[in-house]
């Protein structure tokens, strides 16, 4: 269990380090689909593993598969570990962060760590981080199992569907970005969260009625899968890091997703099968995702538009810019 929380925090640390990295990198007008490239590596990430464990399954029998070889695929991520490693040792620091580095421009005192939770833009992106792991949470982790052992389904169906929405996510995630360069990032994360909203509740009626046919549940649980977490979590990494100024960008991009992630994606799938048995009903599942929507579509009406902000402002988007009271060299630091 420790093992898998160190595991958690460092993944979404690295998410938040690239997503960053990719923002400052990338040049104004593009930054959108360059910093959606994080999501679809995630994306890859997930059809990975599931593709290793399938092959898993069909060389090895279940027996084999408990006693030593569900060890491999573990084994062999180091491969995955040495080369980021690499890469990271490999890797110069971005042109925003080595221009306010050299300039020696005038800047406030650095604030304390607690000041972050007093920050309006903190909170906005935590709210916007609600909606997407929340949804997320619910769809990916709990509304499969439910499926499948509440309801009785064919492992299959969910287990398809998700593979094949996962697909599909090359397409929606980049799109998703470049629309954003091109009309800012609040409208889109405005569009998805209301369509979470709108469609949560028709597409699960379908998703649980084994009246339907399987490809009519599929689809309903691509659309809403695609809407309601791909679809956020194409703008989450560039409308974060866009949000925060250039000194504290990752450390409070990092704890606002690990707080958002860690409330809405933890308990999320907890809470929901504690209503579901009380209820004996899905209509629990359907409220949540639909509240995790409303979360992040109250946080993006509330945001200022960040689009192809200065990144090397060092005031968050939210905030009034501090008064200048001495030089000082930015750091990553709160």
């Amino acid at each position: 269990m420790t093992l898998r929380i160190i595991q958690g925090l460092g993944a979404g640390a690295e998410i938040s380090g690239a997503g960053t990295m990719l923002a400052e990198y990338a040049p104004k007008g593009k930054r959108g689909i360059i910093s959606s490239f994080v999501a679809m590596g995630t994306n890859c990430g997930t059809l990975s593993a599931t593709a290793i464990w399938a092959f898993m399954f069909f060389i090895l029998s279940k027996e084999e598969l408990l006693a030593w070889g569900w060890r491999i695929p573990f084994l062999a991520s180091v491969v995955v570990m040495v080369f980021a490693i690499w890469l990271r040792m490999n890797l110069k620091e971005s042109p925003v962060f080595e221009k306010v580095n050299d300039s020696n421009q005038p800047t406030a005192k650095p604030a304390p760590a607690g000041s972050m939770f007093q920050s309006k833009s903190f909170w906005l992106a935590t709210g916007l981080r609600f909606g997407q792991a929340g949804n997320s949470g619910l769809i990916q982790t709990f509304l499969a199992g439910y499926l499948v052992q509440t309801l009785l389904f064919n492992k299959a169906i969910p287990t398809d569907a998700l593979m094949i929405s996962s697909i599909l996510g090359f397409m929606t995630i980049p799109f998703l970005g470049w629309l954003s360069d091109k009309i800012g990032r609040r409208i889109p994360y405005i569009i998805m969260n209301t369509s979470a909203i709108v469609l949560a509740w028709p597409m699960l009626s379908i998703i649980v009625d084994k009246s339907y046919a399987p490809s009519t549940i599929m689809v309903a649980l691509i659309v809403i899968h695609n809407c309601a977490v791909l679809g956020l979590f194409a703008l989450e990494n560039i409308t974060m890091a866009e949000m925060f100024g250039c000194k504290n960008r990752f450390t409070r991009m990092a704890i606002s997703k690990e707080i958002g992630g860690l409330i809405a994606s933890g308990f999320g799938p907890i809470l929901a099968g504690i209503f579901c048995t009380m209820t004996e009903s899905w209509y629990p599942i359907a409220i949540m995702i639909m509240a995790y929507s409303v979360i992040g579509l109250i946080s993006a009406l509330k945001m200022p538009e960040v689009k192809d902000r200065d990144l090397s402002a060092l005031e968050d988007a939210a905030e009034d810019q501090p008064r200048v009271v001495r030089a000082a060299q930015p750091s990553r630091s709160l």
